[in-house]
């Protein structure tokens, strides 16, 4: 028996790696991939509770409550992710306000529909608290 060859592969050069999105928009990318938040329609349903709150039907008030508890979930574990230890007050009173809430169960239009509110106001803070803090990089 023979000892096998030893086999040098060629070199092949590699082009240049290029990012395949500009910077900004593989910040926003990663970050809805980490959170699984779309920012953008949390934003739409917040709009859609203040604006239009008393024509919302039932099975939207019940839909939309749904879709902001959990983001509200998914937003309190971003800002732990972030800050951790909650030492900026009003960032602890909102974290602890979206616990309370997400417990709540209301009944009846009226105080399903003040619930959602409330729901959307949180919503609308936290990600207004984790937008403010978060850096810039290079575009």
């Amino acid at each position: 028996m023979t000892p096998l060859a030893r086999r040098i592969p060629e070199a092949v050069p590699a082009a240049p790696w290029t990012p395949p999105l500009p910077a900004r928009d593989l910040r926003r990318l990663a970050s809805h991939l980490r959170t699984g938040v779309s920012v953008d329609d949390l934003f739409q349903i917040i709009e859609e509770v203040q604006e239009q709150g008393h024509a919302l039907n039932e099975p939207d008030v019940l839909s939309k409550t749904e879709r902001l508890r959990g983001a509200l979930m998914q937003l309190v574990d971003a800002v732990l992710e972030r800050d951790g230890d909650l030492s900026d007050e009003p960032v602890k009173t909102l974290v602890n306000r979206a616990r309370t809430l997400r417990q709540e169960e209301p009944t009846g239009r009226i105080n399903s529909l003040a619930h959602l509110r409330r729901l959307a106001i949180v919503t609308e803070a936290l990600m207004e608290a984790l937008l403010a803090g978060m850096p810039e990089g290079p575009e």
